[in-house]
């Protein structure tokens, strides 16, 4: 990992962050090994949001919590698989990590390209916090035909690596952006379009308009699309179902919305309040999300308010 680390430091970064997101990398290379394995068996349980697990849940679970205490310096881990936080002795620091650790597993037996989505924050109070005040890095895995690494950390852009055959995460991408507007769409949640005439309209709108879509039902691959288009829109409302939206604010959105920020682009609520000025209000909380180039972003949530 010679060239990630030294690009990092090349960057400024400090060197308990730049540990911190070697040991991330190191999980994702292991995730990866896992899942080339190929064990997409399901068990018989659920996670804490309610979600059928996977072995391959649990697994990079574990992975992904493993490489995190030996860092020494995560002090504080919450994962969408768990409960509660898990409290280690961090010698080095005081950092808390907050994880998906396999997004969009639901497709994994389909061969659909998955993710994982990390959140570093430089307090072990989450509650209380927003990602504008604490959240300081943010990266996430691709596990597709490439394995893929992109990270921003605040203040200083969005970068992409990929894994090379001698298990090296080398820069292929240096300073992602996303232009103001875009001709792709990703529109999750389409089932809220029976019950909410305003998400109907977006969408029929967008179709209208010639757009192109670009949605597999996985966060991870669908924004990845975008930032690597440099251009796109994801977005998923609430419904009836999920009144304060599905996806998890600690463990998707925030991580996803600095990365995107850091890019030039934005990530707002259903209400049009910015994802990283929301306070923590409990661990797994859920939130409607539109993310992706900043002046469509705005404009899908006027028509929607």
């Amino acid at each position: 990992m010679q060239f990630f680390n030294h690009f990092l430091r090349e960057k400024g970064v400090k060197n308990d962050l730049r540990s911190l997101l070697y040991h991330i990398a190191r999980s994702i290379k292991y995730i990866n090994f896992s899942l080339r394995a190929g064990n997409t068996a399901k068990l018989d349980s659920s996670n804490a949001s309610g979600e059928e697990q996977m072995k391959l849940d649990v697994l990079s679970d574990k992975i992904i919590s493993n490489e995190l205490e030996k860092s020494e310096l995560a002090a504080v881990i919450a994962s969408e698989e768990q409960e509660t936080p898990l409290k280690f002795s961090a010698p080095r620091g005081q950092y808390a990590v907050t994880y998906d650790p396999l997004d969009g597993s639901s497709l994994v037996d389909a061969n659909l390209a998955i993710g994982s989505i990390f959140g570093i924050w430089d307090t072990t109070d989450l509650i209380g916090t927003t990602g504008r005040k604490n959240l300081i890095a943010a990266c996430y895995g691709v596990y597709g035909p490439r394995v893929i690494f992109v990270i921003a950390v605040k203040g200083k852009g969005v970068h992409e690596f990929e894994l090379n055959d001698v298990g090296e995460f080398c820069l292929t991408h240096e300073n992602r952006t996303v232009a103001l507007e875009s001709k792709y769409f990703a529109p999750g949640n389409l089932r809220c379009t029976r019950s909410d005439d305003k998400y109907l309209a977006l969408v029929q709108d967008w179709i209208r308009q010639g757009r192109t879509l670009r949605y597999s039902g996985g966060m991870v691959p669908d924004l990845h699309h975008i930032l690597s288009k440099g251009q796109g829109i994801f977005s998923y409302p609430r419904d009836e179902k999920y009144p304060d939206g599905k996806l998890r604010l600690l463990f998707e959105c925030d991580p996803f919305s600095l990365i995107f920020e850091e890019a030039g682009g934005a990530s707002l609520n259903q209400e049009g309040t910015p994802i990283l000025d929301m306070k923590v209000e409990e661990i797994h909380q859920r939130v409607p999300i539109f993310v992706g180039s900043k002046t469509e972003v705005e404009r899908a949530i006027e028509k929607i308010k």
